[in-house]
């Protein structure tokens, strides 16, 4: 692993680390076996604050070979996503006039699903996919998406200029953030658009989402972040907008500085909400965490010596988080269930629990359901309501029954 000791914005030195979760598997490396699973190789997993900069980042990185090159995630599993996406595209509409034969580029863009979406409404651009694992060239291909199976960066040559260019729960990815924007600059046309989602990490700490923080994601935005990295590569943030989608979404426009769009009103009033933001908050939020991460263990295994069976939906990388981060394994778990088909029957990691289908239940009764994918809810508590007639646990920001 590789250490992060200087700020990617401000070169500081000085960090705080103030959440700590110890050695954990890779979330998205799904194991063939029980033992396998329990046997799995743990990584340090921590987080720190550069307060120059107010810019939260991992302590130490894995390797990205290790991470991506085999992914099991498609993002067209998810219902609700693909109807954010389609949307998406009506609001792009107000920043770009796009034309005939225009290129569309999505980074990460995983199975092609954003690209696919914005093809319903408009079949006559060329869409692009950059993605850096080999598991979706074949998907991407028989959809008519060209595939740039590379990791995106400064080096990346496209050999044309995007008009657009998507990137959702991407950019906390990518290491190192300042080549990502580097490469956007080289391939975006003078008058495109960078449409930049990710997780505000405001969100994730007034709702104790930390398990948003896994290995993949090495770096925990703030706008103010996003406008400081993108002014020093020759872009500007005009344009920002909040989703519910992955528990807090931000939205971000950003143009050349070359362009005629300016900043517009809907960028003040989140720089606002982020002055509570510095290292006694950071710290405090940390300390909580860690309090309610020994309430969490406590509640299930009180409901497990009360003879009750608990299962889990969602087998994404922040229920591994979870799961592994409260000690919280296959005896307090019974099975966790989850729609990808390919992560139907392996294990999670670190846990020893099987990832099932649906249909597992109607053999395999439990008397609650923890949603491990809590971002998704309310659509996992609407389409498990006709199968299952328990009780569904959330647990976040606090303990819920439902």
């Amino acid at each position: 692993m590789i250490k992060i000791t200087k700020c990617p914005i401000s070169g500081s030195t000085r960090s705080v680390k103030y959440l700590d979760l110890g050695d954990v598997p890779l979330v998205n490396n799904l194991c063939e076996t029980k033992e396998e699973s329990l046997a799995i190789e743990r990584f340090p997993l921590a987080i720190q604050l550069f307060p120059t900069s107010n810019f939260t980042c991992l302590t130490e990185i894995v390797d990205k070979g290790k991470l991506f090159e085999t992914y099991l995630y498609y993002s067209g599993i998810n219902k609700p996503y693909l109807a954010h996406c389609s949307r998406m595209y009506d609001y792009l509409g107000d920043f770009v006039d796009l034309q005939e034969n225009d290129y569309v580029v999505d980074v990460g863009g995983n199975d092609g699903s954003l690209l696919k979406e914005f093809r319903k409404k408009n079949p006559n651009l060329v869409y692009v996919n950059v993605d850096g694992s080999h598991s979706f060239l074949e998907v991407n291909t028989a959809a008519g998406i060209q595939y740039v199976n590379e990791y995106f960066s400064e080096e990346t040559d496209l050999k044309f200029k995007a008009r657009v260019i998507t990137s959702t729960n991407v950019f906390q990815h990518t290491e190192p953030m300042r080549s990502f924007v580097k490469g956007i600059y080289r391939n975006l046309s003078e008058d495109g658009v960078w449409c930049l989602e990710f997780p505000y990490f405001i969100t994730t700490l007034v709702n104790f989402n930390y398990d948003q923080v896994y290995h993949e994601h090495v770096y925990y935005f703030l706008l103010q972040n996003i406008i400081d990295i993108t002014e020093q590569e020759g872009l500007k943030v005009v344009n920002t907008s909040f989703y519910d989608m992955h528990a807090g979404t931000l939205r971000v426009i950003i143009a050349k500085q070359s362009s005629s769009r300016q900043p517009d009103h809907t960028i003040d009033q989140f720089l606002e909400m982020e002055k509570i933001i510095n290292e006694d908050y950071c710290l405090d939020w940390g300390k909580r965490t860690y309090e309610k991460m020994v309430e969490y263990k406590r509640f299930l295994t009180d409901l497990v010596s009360e003879g009750k069976k608990i299962a889990c939906f969602g087998a994404a990388g922040k229920g591994c988080v979870f799961l592994n981060s409260c000690e919280i394994d296959h005896m307090i778990i019974d099975y966790i269930i989850d729609d990808t088909p390919l992560k139907q029957g392996k294990y999670m990691p670190g846990t020893g629990i099987q990832v099932v289908s649906r249909e597992y239940l109607d053999t395999h009764k439990v008397d609650y359901i923890l949603i491990l994918a809590h971002n998704f809810k309310d659509y996992i508590i609407e389409s498990m309501r006709p199968q299952f007639d328990g009780k569904f646990l959330v647990m976040y920001p606090d303990i819920q029954v439902i």
